[in-house]
């Protein structure tokens, strides 16, 4: 018989060497966050061909002989994705005037100018080179926008619940608006990475980052608001004063994408309220009492038909989605979320009427991971079963109407 021994393992050495010890956990950390990396990433590739395979459906069934390489990238080319590609191509030439351009921030347009001058060797790309630098600008975006999430709802929960949240986010209802040219996807990287730093300490970069995404959609300012919060209540630094000051710091670098552009249109136009100016002139917002504008959005939903009078009642249905979940939220004790979800509730809850409730939970990830929890329960999990399979239902369907251009919300 031989006496040869094994060579020692990683388990037969811990104990013997502090050294060592670190170093095997941090590499099984670093293994841990590489598996997951591809869960959420198969999650949302797996979600990107469904919805995007609809949409191709969709113009291989009423659009015969349309779809080609350079179309592929514009088959969800519709709506807001237009104005985003005109700014692009030409900037902000009018202000107050139809179609109200300036309405829609420059974070993601000009990102997408930038990809596609890069891309296509170019400084003046034309509007397929635009298209596809949007698409590409979308599909990243959603990608990191998963892979951060996946971390951010692993450090709290599980990788289950983590899975489960990520699911929710590229396959959920309304999931299409992270696969077409919108600047929801890009956004929701820089919320999520904001979100995940703070969430571990590193307050300053994710005041930059949330700097970043105030370039790209309003909603920065419930993100802002959120993480204000949570530097508040946090316990990584024990005196209130030094959370005060910090919570005035973050806010103050938070805010500046937003801040600089509304600025801008004041120069431009002398009008420190233009940006407000151009959503009532626009598309009606302006502030109204809740039960006014619940009266505005029930006689559009029974005024119209089709396509707008089925998203209009979607909007009333997701409202009283929207009034559970913060329920859920101030039972959980979950106050930054409760802040980012409660403040885009009143501030839309209070326009001129409901429209775009339904579509703005696409970027509402904190009622992601509060209905991904639901997994930790056996007698729960049943509720994120329900959500994710009428979100896969809900968006294919939406994702084959959008790529015909039939939208009304």
């Amino acid at each position: 018989m031989s006496t040869a021994t094994a060579p020692p393992t990683i388990l037969d050495r811990t104990g013997d060497d502090p050294l060592s010890d670190r170093a095997a956990a941090r590499d099984e950390r670093r293994l841990r966050g590489v598996r997951g990396t591809l869960v959420a990433l198969a999650i949302w590739a797996a979600a990107r061909i469904v919805l995007e395979g609809a949409a191709v459906i969709a113009w291989l069934v009423e659009r015969p002989g349309q779809l080609r390489l350079t179309t592929f990238p514009t088959v969800l080319h519709h709506w807001d994705s237009e104005r985003f590609a005109h700014v692009a191509q030409f900037g902000y030439r009018t202000f107050g005037q139809v179609p109200y351009e300036e309405a829609f921030l420059p974070g993601y347009p000009f990102l997408s100018r930038f990809v596609a001058e890069g891309l296509f060797f170019t400084v003046t790309p034309n509007p397929t080179q635009i298209a596809a630098a949007m698409w590409l600008v979308t599909g990243v975006g959603a990608a990191v926008a998963a892979v951060l999430l996946w971390k951010t709802v692993r450090d709290r929960f599980d990788p289950v619940v983590a899975a489960g949240a990520v699911a929710i986010l590229v396959a959920g209802p309304y999931a299409h608006f992270l696969v077409a040219p919108y600047a929801g996807s890009p956004y929701l990287a820089l919320a999520i990475g904001a979100w995940l730093l703070v969430q571990r300490g590193r307050w300053l970069t994710g005041a930059l980052l949330c700097a970043v995404a105030g370039a790209i959609r309003v909603e920065t300012v419930y993100l802002v608001a959120a993480l204000v919060v949570a530097q508040l209540i946090g316990p990584r630094v024990r005196p209130f004063a030094s959370r005060l000051w910090r919570a005035v710091v973050f806010g103050a670098i938070g805010s500046l994408g937003l801040t600089y552009y509304l600025a801008w249109l004041w120069h431009k136009t002398g009008d420190p309220t233009h940006w407000f100016l151009v959503q009532k002139l626009g598309w009606k917002r302006e502030t109204l009492w809740p039960w006014e504008t619940f009266q505005n959005t029930l006689r559009i939903a029974t005024g119209t038909t089709g396509s707008g009078q089925f998203q209009e009642w979607s909007d009333i249905v997701m409202v009283a989605v929207y009034v559970v979940a913060v329920g859920f939220l101030v039972a959980k004790r979950w106050w930054p979320e409760l802040v980012y979800t409660g403040l885009m509730l009143v501030s839309m809850g209070t326009s001129h009427a409901w429209t775009s409730m339904a579509r703005e939970s696409s970027v509402q990830f904190p009622l992601m991971i509060l209905v991904a929890t639901t997994l930790r329960g056996r007698r729960s999990r049943w509720v994120f079963w329900v959500v994710l399979g009428i979100g896969i239902v809900d968006a294919t369907y939406q994702s084959y109407r959008f790529a015909l251009g039939d939208w009304g919300d």
